[in-house]
């Protein structure tokens, strides 16, 4: 029923779990380890609600815990990883269209609490009041889709009711001075041109010339969003595709730094030490799968 898509040499696996539809609902149990112990990136957009059992996972090899009441909201494209454990929940998978229609509607809901790309707490507790509110959201969502005929309009509005309150949850139970919108706005085109150009831009300069704004400008957003520079963000980027490229590439060390745009192996080896204290071979036999 779920297939994991082959991948191309140095690329993660991709679940691709939604297969076109609009909207599924699958439960948060041990048979999904399959899909879930080795580094992956997901096709969609994921909401993890646990109602039993304690465990570990990682998004973006940065570990959390997993434990009841805890919602999780997973990107499209994180690289994500659960450790097996006896565990019951559900997990609510959606595509780019629900997600960005939910967005048209609530614009100042983009880059914020949960849906934050940045924030170090993807996650909210669920109190006794919230917890009622997600499994009612959840039994009508199962009954849309057992329709015959499903009606995306009301899932849409099933899952903003849920987005909207775990964003609000999460600005609560994880505080932060708010952003203004032009800011997130120049936050999220920022993270898009991170992700289209890592690979052979490696200088804040670059992106700062893209975005037509002084690098002093950019960073103080930066630092607002993320406690980190442009710069650094840059750096955590480039060391996750390390790590990914290391863990799942046949090539070589050298075949992979070339690839992540280091036109000096050595360097490449001193750049990966100084950030995880692991030379890139080092990594590379101990996280082979």
């Amino acid at each position: 029923m779920k297939k994991i898509n082959s991948q191309k040499k140095g690329e993660l696996p991709i679940q691709e779990l939604l297969k076109g539809e609009y909207l599924q609902i699958t439960r948060l149990h041990k048979d999904l380890d399959r899909l879930s112990i080795i580094p992956h990136r997901h096709d969609h957009y994921e909401l993890i609600l646990v109602k039993d059992g304690e465990g570990k996972h990682s998004i973006d090899y940065k570990p959390f815990d997993l434990k009841p009441d805890r919602v999780f909201f997973i990107h499209k494209g994180q690289v994500h990883l659960i450790e097996h454990f006896e565990r019951d929940g559900w997990i609510i998978m959606f595509g780019e269209e629900l997600l960005n229609r939910f967005l048209q509607l609530h614009k100042h809901e983009n880059e914020q609490g949960l849906l934050d790309s940045y924030t170090p707490y993807p996650y909210i507790d669920l109190d006794e009041k919230l917890k009622t509110i997600f499994s009612l959201i959840i039994e009508q969502l199962q009954t849309e889709l057992s329709a015959e005929k499903q009606d995306v309009d009301i899932m849409l509005h099933y899952v903003s009711l849920m987005l909207l309150h775990a964003n609000k949850v999460q600005m609560v139970q994880h505080p932060k001075e708010q952003m203004s919108l032009a800011n997130r706005q120049i936050l999220f085109k920022l993270k898009t041109l991170i992700e289209d150009n890592f690979k052979k831009e490696h200088l804040a300069a670059f992106y700062a010339d893209q975005l037509n704004m002084d690098i002093k400008k950019i960073n103080r957003i930066c630092r607002e969003a993320t406690g980190s520079t442009l710069f650094e963000l840059l750096q955590e980027r480039l060391i996750t595709e390390c790590k990914i490229q290391l863990q799942t590439s046949t090539g070589s060390v050298k075949e992979i730094s070339y690839d992540l745009g280091f036109n000096d192996p050595a360097f490449f080896g001193r750049f990966f030490k100084k950030h995880t204290n692991y030379t890139p071979l080092e990594f590379k036999k101990q996280r082979a799968i």
